[in-house]
């Protein structure tokens, strides 16, 4: 099949990676996939794949905008998203294309939909929503009236990457499980084979959250049998975070156990740091990754890194695979002699880790992503 794959927004960290992985398995299957992007987009990475422009403006970002203005940019791109999934219909016609994959889109694409010719499209569009949760009152509502409107253009497709299905009763909503992101750039280390010391890892944007520092209270203060070594990614988006990421770094930059940098990941640097490490941490106490899945989670278990997460991220993977610990947080001393009794144990028990792990990958995986995406036929 010829697969167009039509990209609006930049994408970053996650969105590259599922991008990198779409392509990589849909070449795989033996597909053909084109991107249609705006004029002037520019890719943060070279997937090696033909590229059409489409009509309707360049992209625009938020980045720094105030209020007003970004009210007027909001409306703007509103209008350009308009135009470009018009423009869509014609290039991917072209281009003799057999569907059209939106793979990161948000349920503003519904409300552009219904506002373009996109919605008369006679290929297969496939909307598929990634990192979206439904946590905050009336998102769900939202939802569910935009997903309603588009229910009489009969080739238009609403997928979902999770595993927490939160809507039923709607014939044009579909769930596919996210995929596990493995090392696609580099050539991996491989499994844990005993060394020490064993490797903990706390990458991406760091957020303020009381799980973080109730965690790393714990593996500062914690006797251990092994050696451990905690590595932490320092870079935040805004005052408050940065505030408290400080803090942290204040701390236990004295400790030996604890190794800071500042710097963003991107890429080879990003799966090589990944590979780095034994042991993936996810604390976030955030209720929106119960809904929509953890990217560093799923990053982890691509890599073969068993995962210490809070009982809010995507606790329905732990309950049927047993890939890491799963911590409530809500008394210190338990919270504590769970994290303390995994990592002395994990030698003995990482190959049930992997195991577990290996058995979870055949059902999240791209090879299944692609599956869900290209099932549907024109109506």
């Amino acid at each position: 099949m010829k697969v167009a794959i039509l990209e609006t927004i930049i994408p970053s960290a996650h969105e590259v990676e599922f991008n990198r992985g779409l392509v990589l398995e849909l070449r795989r299957q033996g597909h053909e996939p084109y991107f249609l992007v705006p004029p002037n987009f520019k890719f943060t990475d070279n997937y090696g794949v033909p590229i059409t422009y489409l009509e309707g403006g360049s992209p625009i970002s938020y980045r720094k905008a105030g209020l007003i203005k970004k009210l007027f940019l909001s409306a703007t791109r509103e209008l350009r998203r308009i135009r470009w999934f018009s423009s869509a219909v014609d290039k991917a016609q072209e281009l003799n294309c057999d569907c059209i994959v939106i793979p990161t889109a948000s349920p503003r694409y519904l409300r552009s939909i219904q506002h373009s010719r996109l919605r008369f499209s006679k290929l297969p569009v496939v909307v598929n929503m990634q990192l979206y949760s439904f946590e905050r009152k009336g998102r769900l509502e939202q939802f569910r009236a935009l997903a309603q409107k588009t229910l009489p253009y009969e080739n238009i497709h609403i997928t979902f990457c999770t595993h927490y299905h939160f809507i039923k009763d709607f014939k044009n909503v579909e769930y596919i499980n996210p995929p596990f992101y493995g090392p696609s750039l580099i050539e991996s280390k491989g499994t844990y084979d005993g060394h020490e010391p064993i490797v903990i890892g706390l990458y991406g944007i760091y957020r303020k959250d009381p799980n973080t520092l109730t965690l790393f209270k714990i593996l500062a203060e914690s006797e251990f049998t092994v050696p451990v070594k905690v590595i932490m990614q320092t870079v935040t988006n805004n005052e408050r975070d940065q505030e408290s990421c400080d803090e942290i770094v204040r701390l236990y930059k004295d400790n030996p156990r604890f190794t800071f940098f500042d710097g963003f990941l991107f890429a080879e640097s990003w799966q090589h740091a990944i590979d780095d490490v034994d042991i993936i941490l996810s604390p976030y106490a955030s209720m929106q990754y119960f809904y929509a899945y953890s990217a560093m989670c799923f990053n982890a278990l691509g890599f073969k890194k068993p995962v210490i997460i809070s009982d809010s991220v995507n606790p329905q993977l732990l309950d049927e695979y047993k890939v890491g610990i799963k911590l409530d947080f809500k008394d210190y001393e338990e919270t504590k002699e769970k994290v303390v009794n995994f990592i002395n144990n994990f030698k003995n028990d990482y190959p049930q880790y992997l195991s577990e792990i290996n058995r979870a990958a055949e059902v999240y995986s791209f090879e299944n992503v692609v599956k869900g995406l290209l099932k549907y036929k024109a109506v």
